[in-house]
């Protein structure tokens, strides 16, 4: 059998606290070495990926009205929250055994969506569909004893009619304080992105909106 050659390998290229690049070997996945994430598989879980797209903010302001005003939920999964609700639909009209591992099923699958858009879906189909989707979702969590509810710090959610405030929860207030504090670190106090950005561009409209037709 043939030597393996290392020659073919990538070199790491992560950055050193040196300020170099790493010159070790990388590997053929992600081409960094094992002191730099090569044997990291990434994220694997719905929450984990969510998770990833807030790792790199250092803007809480933008963070915090991303998710409480502007709530800006992909297409993509308020289809996917509608669909799983009409799969759970059709399970209550059928009268087998395993309809409770069917809906187990659909709620691994898209349990974050139903989270998501839950008291939407109950705003335009009534009460009986929040019992319902809240019935498959406790129902999954009970059989997986889950933390249900982290992937809220990661991703715009409905809120529910009560007890629910602008300000967000005692955990997303902590995670903010989190970002500003990364942010201190990585670009010092007081940092601001570009103003150019698009969150700034549709926060700047949204106020002038407001404003207009405050002085109607």
């Amino acid at each position: 059998m043939a030597r393996f050659n290392l020659d073919k390998l990538p070199r790491c290229g992560a950055k050193t606290r040196s300020g170099g690049t790493c010159q070790r070997y990388g590997n053929k996945v992600n081409g960094r070495c094992k002191l730099h994430g090569g044997r990291s598989t990434g994220a694997k879980t719905k929450e984990g990926k969510l998770a990833l797209r807030v790792n790199a903010l250092l803007n809480a302001f933008v963070w915090h009205f991303d998710k409480h005003f502007y709530r800006d939920i992909k297409k993509d999964d308020i289809e996917k929250a509608i669909s799983a609700y009409l799969l759970l639909c059709d399970l209550t009209k059928l009268k087998t055994a395993d309809t409770g591992k069917k809906a187990t099923e659909i709620v691994r699958q898209y349990r974050v969506e139903l989270e998501t858009m839950k008291y939407h879906i109950e705003g335009n189909e009534g009460p009986e569909a929040l019992v319902l989707i809240q019935s498959a979702l406790d129902h999954y969590y009970k059989d997986n004893a889950t933390e249900h509810l982290k992937f809220h710090l990661y991703t715009p959610v409905y809120p529910a009619p009560y007890f629910d405030t602008s300000l967000g929860s005692v955990s997303e207030l902590k995670q903010m304080g989190q970002i500003l504090v990364k942010a201190d670190a990585k670009k010092g106090m007081f940092y601001s992105p570009s103003a150019d950005t698009t969150t700034h561009k549709k926060m700047k409209n949204m106020i002038k909106k407001r404003n207009i037709a405050q002085t109607k």
